[in-house]
């Protein structure tokens, strides 16, 4: 399989209390073509600050290699809510990308969103309505189709349902499956939850205060860990599902 994406030693640097600080420190990994990559760490370890340098939303003190080689790289969001323009009806928010990215008539244009509806399964009325008038599971999966409407081969989903009740999470990421299937979607798949980045990932990556302190397929990282780190978040991770 050919990489989509590479990083290489990358360093993000903030400041904090007026002191420099590194939310990213000298990272580096690639995704290879069809395959889902889980970044795991507790929450301020520095995922988030790692995927917006991955799609340039973070430039500024941003130092490394970055390489895609495919184009229009896409997000999805932890908040569906404040993902979608609360003033433009869901059929706006789903044909926007195909204006921006052009050499489309409208006709053609309707005929793509009408075919995202269908691969997230969302029904056609919804088009007409507003953010606010969709239950938080229908808001992720229009987030998703945006984010699809231009095709792109990397998809970077940073939480997508931690914000989702559990059943809704459940439908959401049986979607993110099929959709990787169907579109040979090549994802990085960002979340606290362990257990969801297991039933999801092909490898695993988990990260502390800016480093990725363990790497490689995930029945590796969850049942052989190398680093202490990973060790003691498996383990708590164990306990809570076996008490829940």
């Amino acid at each position: 399989m050919e990489n989509v994406l590479e990083v290489k030693d990358l360093y993000v640097k903030f400041k904090k209390d007026k002191k420099p600080f590194y939310a990213v420190d000298g990272v580096s990994f690639e995704i290879k073509e069809g395959e889902i990559l889980g970044l795991a760490g507790e929450s301020g370890c520095g995922k988030s600050s790692l995927s917006r340098a991955i799609l340039g939303i973070i430039k500024k003190n941003v130092t490394g290699e970055i390489i895609h080689y495919t184009k229009r790289p896409q997000m999805v969001f932890q908040d569906p809510a404040g993902s979608l323009d609360p003033g433009k009806r869901i059929g706006f928010i789903l044909e926007e990308p195909l204006k921006i990215q052009g050499g489309f008539s409208k006709e053609e244009r309707a005929a793509e969103v009408m075919n995202m509806l269908h691969l997230v399964d969302l029904p056609e009325e919804i088009l007409n309505r507003f953010p606010d008038e969709l239950s938080g599971g229908q808001r992720q999966r229009v987030c998703i189709a945006a984010a699809l409407m231009q095709k792109p081969k990397l998809l970077i989903a940073d939480e997508p349902v931690s914000a989702l009740d559990v059943t809704v999470q459940s439908q959401i990421l049986e979607l993110l499956k099929k959709l990787h299937k169907e579109l040979n979607l090549s994802v990085l798949f960002i979340s606290h939850d362990l257990r969801v980045v297991y039933n999801l990932c092909d490898r695993v990556m988990v990260m502390k205060s800016g480093k990725i302190v363990d790497m490689g397929l995930k029945d590796e990282v969850f049942f052989n860990p190398k680093d202490p780190y990973t060790r003691i978040l498996m383990d708590a991770a164990r306990t809570k599902y076996v008490k829940n």
